[in-house]
């Protein structure tokens, strides 16, 4: 009799998920700030709706409004972009040094960047492609990643919600949050 042991957190979503987020996130991609200053209609109603206030950062509010509209569950606080891959979360399947594999990141996944001049987690955003197929032992060289409070060249403060290719060894952790 065979066992059926239950899917890694990394390969798990619902069917159709990760397509459907990903097409929500693209109809996003043209929220602009008003004036720069993490500021304009929708910024500020993503920054309502994931409890931040007017003027904060907002990569997080965007992963939470992209989350919220696709029906998929998102961290407490989820404004904070560190909050998105906790070390403690079972949603979290790889942190740079620490744990998981390169191999596992998926189109459609939460990925963090940190920065050493904050001294943690400073920005979110989503994966959407790999820069070449993935390949055992080999990971992709880079991602497009797709994020708010983002410029065209990247960053965790920007303009938008922009699509941004990051080399690989930039992104610092990754979670699953599409079941």
């Amino acid at each position: 009799m065979a066992s059926s042991a239950p899917a890694q957190v990394a390969h798990r979503a619902r069917p159709g998920q990760p397509a459907a987020v990903l097409q929500v996130s693209a109809g996003r991609l043209r929220i602009r700030e008003a004036t720069g200053r993490n500021d304009g209609p929708d910024v500020e109603a993503a920054q309502r709706a994931a409890g931040a206030q007017k003027g904060d950062p907002w990569c997080g509010c965007e992963q939470f409004m992209e989350q919220r509209l696709c029906g998929l569950p998102s961290p407490a606080w989820p404004a904070a972009a560190r909050n998105w891959s906790l070390a403690s979360s079972p949603r979290t399947y790889f942190i740079r040094g620490l744990r998981g594999s390169l191999d596992s990141l998926r189109p459609g996944h939460q990925v963090t960047f940190y920065y050493a001049t904050l001294g943690r987690v400073g920005h979110v955003g989503r994966l959407v492609a790999a820069s070449r197929p993935v390949r055992r032992g080999r990971p992709a060289r880079g991602w497009v990643v797709r994020a708010g409070n983002t410029g065209t060249g990247g960053g965790r403060d920007g303009a938008g919600v922009h699509d941004v290719w990051y080399p690989t060894y930039e992104l610092y952790a990754a979670a699953n949050w599409l079941y």
